[in-house]
């Protein structure tokens, strides 16, 4: 098998995006691994293995104890909504004026539904059964009759498409499920921002993200593209970069080690204190855990000798009035012996300690590769998409940018990018310097119902653009 036929097979260890209907959630493949659906559907996902990106599945469920667990079968197409227009018939009613919803109009029971089910109907069958058995299906219109199939097939028609993640997909799926997650960064919004940033495949970039799950990153790392010689530095706040949108890309190795994650303080700690700073700070530090393990240890061993004490009070008197002064001189000799053991094994340790250099930790090791590519050339386009406010953060790493060189800023809003556009403007250092919004609207364009989407976000945030140049 070719290496292209191979990678357009899902396999092991990849990450996709299950879509049922509207709904989609990333998952990373598992041999024998499992995907919840909502709150309690559960399917099994082994059969998505060896199958082709795009692949679409019947969801079926399975017979036993455990109730809505289904397993998967490929299928080569689904029941669309032009199938079950048929269901129609030719019958529908003027207006919606007249039907009153008393609660009556379904013949089916749930039991009975419940049962269609469980024999194994399909999703066209149990929808065709439950608009024979309505006495107001026919009296509603066109329209009403396509909006109540439709509500029927999200819930009824199991098919599950297996896809391959994009920037494109990936940012609808937060956008509309957790849009809070990704700071409301709009699709439009993204673009510009890598195009003001001149993200290109070589070169070096530098992006402060402090909460975007890695939306940011993933884009500009996919524009990079792989076998390329760019590079890009990720600067965050926390101890943890967030790159669930990173690692959901599936980007090859060589591409995921051209990109630097690191924190922004320790960055900025390294840059200006030095390395020995640093390495000061790591030694007192384990120096300090140590020291703490110790005083630990000798706290339980002194808290073991004076339990054993109380415990030996509830024996018998008699025998604690001839054995007690003797045992107990005995074990406080031991412990003495054992807290003096401890004591010359931590001297011993410390000694070592000494001769053997500090072993750098690995957040350490990633922010000094950040400086050495740093040290060998200024970043061709600065990014920072901050939460907080963005004038500390940009005023600490415009000096790493090259002159002549584009900076972008987002943030959710106006008033922040404002003083930050003052604060630039008073330096003199930045010209070409641009603060706008976008107000991108979508639109539903069906026969006769062609109007602007009413559920929509009212701003995508504010960019900052400009060019900083020497002074």
């Amino acid at each position: 098998m070719s290496d292209e036929s191979a990678e357009n097979l899902i396999a092991v260890g990849v990450h996709v995006i299950v879509k049922k209907h509207n709904f989609s959630k990333v998952y990373k493949v598992s041999e024998n691994g499992t995907l919840m659906l909502g709150k309690n559907q559960k399917v099994e996902m082994h059969e998505v293995v060896g199958k082709p990106f795009w692949s679409t599945f019947e969801m079926i469920p399975k017979r036993g104890p455990s109730k809505n667990t289904y397993s998967l079968r490929l299928v080569e197409r689904t029941e669309s909504l032009n199938d079950l227009s048929g269901l129609k018939g030719q019958l529908s009613g003027q207006d919606n004026r007249l039907i009153v919803d008393y609660g009556t109009s379904q013949g089916l029971s749930k039991d009975e539904i419940l049962r269609l089910q469980e024999a194994g109907k399909s999703g066209k069958e149990i929808i065709g059964s439950l608009i024979e058995n309505s006495t107001s299906f026919a009296a509603k219109t066109e329209y009403s009759q396509e909006k109540y199939i439709r509500k029927k097939e999200r819930k009824y028609m199991r098919f599950l498409t297996v896809c391959r993640p994009t920037i494109v997909s990936l940012h609808e799926m937060y956008f509309r499920q957790y849009h809070e997650k990704i700071g409301g960064l709009r699709m439009d919004a993204l673009a510009q921002i890598l195009c003001y940033s001149d993200v290109q495949a070589d070169g070096l970039h530098l992006l402060y993200d402090s909460g975007c799950q890695g939306l940011p990153a993933a884009a500009m790392l996919n524009r990079i593209g792989e076998n390329t010689s760019g590079h890009l530095i990720n600067l965050h706040p926390g101890n943890v970069p967030q790159t669930a949108i990173v690692q959901a890309m599936n980007f090859p190795q060589e591409l995921r080690d051209r990109h630097v994650a690191v924190n922004i303080y320790s960055f900025l700690r390294l840059h200006y204190q030095g390395e020995s700073s640093m390495l000061d700070n790591i030694s007192t530090s384990s120096k300090k855990v140590t020291d703490h393990i110790v005083e630990r240890s000798v706290e339980k061993l002194n808290g073991e000798t004076k339990s054993d004490e109380v415990s030996r009070t509830d024996t018998d008197i008699s025998e604690l009035e001839t054995d007690a002064g003797e045992n107990s001189t005995l074990f406080l000799r031991d412990a003495e012996k054992d807290a003096d053991t401890l004591k010359r094994k931590l001297h011993e340790f410390e000694e070592a300690e000494e001769a053997v250099p500090v072993k750098k930790p690995k957040w350490f090791l990633e922010t000094q590769r950040a400086l050495d590519l740093l040290n060998s050339s200024k970043v061709r386009g600065l990014t920072v998409i901050a939460k907080e406010h963005p004038l500390n953060i940009v005023n600490a790493l415009l000096p790493f940018l090259g002159a002549s060189r584009p900076f972008v800023i987002f943030h959710t809003y106006r008033e922040p990018l404002q003083e930050t556009f003052m604060e630039l403007k008073q330096k003199r250092n930045a010209i070409n310097m641009r603060l706008f919004t976008n107000f991108l609207r979508s639109y539903q364009v069906l026969p006769d119902r062609t109007h602007p989407d009413i559920l929509m976000s009212d701003t995508g945030g504010y960019i900052l653009t400009g060019y900083l140049v020497q002074e």
